[in-house]
């Protein structure tokens, strides 16, 4: 897939004005008829100036296997429902009351000018650890099955599809109880394998797999094998896709952000492109309230950085991201006073409080002294804000200490005349940002103090600080 699309179509909003979209993530995404979007485990294609996005439906609370949904968007962000495009009518193989389909990918066949999905194919427990192959004329229209089958007789669980510049296919999934990654290339008509490539890090547990290419370069993102629950995501590089790839890297944070990755979607504008690490906030068991997780990945030579932003901006005819423009820039803010950090334990310095990364946070200390609530940050933002909201970011990491219950927050043009709170309350115990409106008040200065805990510890942690304002 590239960013003008399978006709080789420019760039959105070439010749006209530029199209800037907000994504926000830790909500329910809904569509164009105000339904939550139902496309897990998805992938992605861009034909002409239209996204698809197809994914599994999970409406049902269930694992098992009820529909692959196609929706369709020019922005990104509104998606039109088109219609459920693999259903248990679409053969007779997927009417089984255990049939699981998961992870639906497709591509495009040039010669044949089809569409062809490649999916996880399961039933009996997850015992059929196999392969299952589609293919339409029409991406939103009836799809054709073809097989099930294990590659090469090997199992074969979390996929992708993959398609290069030169017109080759592949497709990669966990194999050997999720033990090991397998690439295959695909034949000429993108219906079988023609080869194993090779099998990836045997024995390291890596499922969950998203490819792209830049410059030359290969990144393969992976999730570790940890059932429903998140983890480390980690990622490789390789000059081709036959190897040798580097060691796997961390990507994010130990839980990626409470995601799984699904696909990376490169846009490409005018200017720049950036790939959007689209992911999946799994709620087992309650399988209905799971979210989308999109962030813009950070590309540097064969590095890449994954940061968490509660919302952020695209801009679809440049193709430059920035982080949402309502929050004032940390880059000029510095600890006025702090009553306790964790430096012994761990790196828990009040500056990570707005280091621009939720990978790191602010730990009030608990070895040696271990003070109690409430505590308190006070900051210099540099210079005098019209200030009307701050937002609070728990830590995303498995560890249940710290997160904030009771709080304050005040503006002030000095650290010694702070005078009333310009908002207070109690954060709810989920790990979703926590935003506070307030009347615009000048300040120049910042407090925020815990009060209380919500496990109703001593501790007091935070991954992000940020305020919305203008000069």
């Amino acid at each position: 897939m590239d960013g003008g699309g399978a006709d080789g179509s420019p760039p959105i909003g070439d010749g006209g004005a530029e199209v800037v979209v907000t994504f926000k993530n830790g909500v329910f995404w809904n569509d164009a008829r105000g339904t939550r979007i139902e496309a897990h485990g998805g992938g992605f294609i861009h034909v002409g100036r239209t996204w698809y996005w197809i994914g599994e439906d999970k409406s049902h609370n269930s694992a098992n296997f009820r529909g692959v949904n196609c929706y369709a968007s020019n922005d990104l962000v509104t998606w039109e429902f088109r219609r459920a495009i693999i259903t248990r009518q679409t053969a007779p193989a997927l009417d089984a009351a255990d049939r699981i389909i998961e992870r639906p990918k497709v591509i495009y066949h040039d010669a044949s000018q089809r569409y062809v999905i490649w999916l996880h194919w399961e039933g009996q427990n997850y015992a059929e650890a196999a392969a299952g192959v589609f293919s339409s004329s029409t991406i939103d229209g009836d799809y054709t099955f073809h097989r099930s089958f294990r590659p090469n007789g090997n199992m074969s669980r979390d996929d992708t599809l993959f398609k290069d510049d030169d017109g080759r296919a592949y497709f990669i999934s966990a194999a050997n109880e999720n033990a090991d990654l397998v690439v295959y290339e695909l034949t000429p008509d993108y219906l079988d394998i023609q080869r194993q490539v090779s099998t990836l890090w045997v024995a390291n547990w890596r499922e969950a797999p998203a490819m792209f290419k830049q410059n030359g370069i290969y990144y393969l993102v992976t999730s570790g094998a940890t059932g429903w629950d998140p983890n480390q995501a980690r990622y490789a590089t390789a000059t081709s896709i036959e190897g040798p790839w580097s060691a796997l890297q961390n990507l994010g944070n130990n839980i990626t952000f409470d995601s799984q990755p699904t696909y990376i979607l490169p846009v490409v504008g005018t200017q720049a492109t950036t790939y959007v690490f689209a992911g999946d906030r799994w709620q087992d068991p309650d399988l209905l309230s799971s979210k989308y997780i999109w962030l813009p990945l950070k590309v540097s030579g064969t590095s890449l950085t994954l940061d968490y932003y509660d919302q952020w901006k695209l801009n679809l005819t440049t193709g430059r991201w920035l982080p949402y423009d309502g929050f004032i820039p940390h880059a000029n803010w510095r600890v006025v006073y702090v009553d306790s950090e964790e430096t012994a334990g761990e790196g828990g310095q009040a500056v990570k409080a707005f280091d621009d990364s939720a990978s790191t946070i602010w730990h009030t200390q608990y070895t040696g002294a271990k003070p109690g609530q409430p505590h308190e940050l006070q900051i210099d933002m540099g210079q005098a804000y019209r200030v009307r909201a701050m937002q609070y970011l728990p830590r995303l990491d498995k560890d249940p200490y710290g997160i904030v219950a009771g709080y304050e927050f005040y503006v002030s043009q000095d650290t010694t005349n702070w005078g009333t709170a310009v908002a207070s309350g109690t954060f709810g115990a989920d790990r979703s940002a926590k935003r506070a409106d307030f009347p615009e008040k000048l300040g120049r200065y910042i407090r925020f103090v815990s009060r209380s805990e919500v496990s109703g510890s001593a501790l007091t942690s935070m991954a992000e600080l940020d305020v919305v304002g203008a000069p």
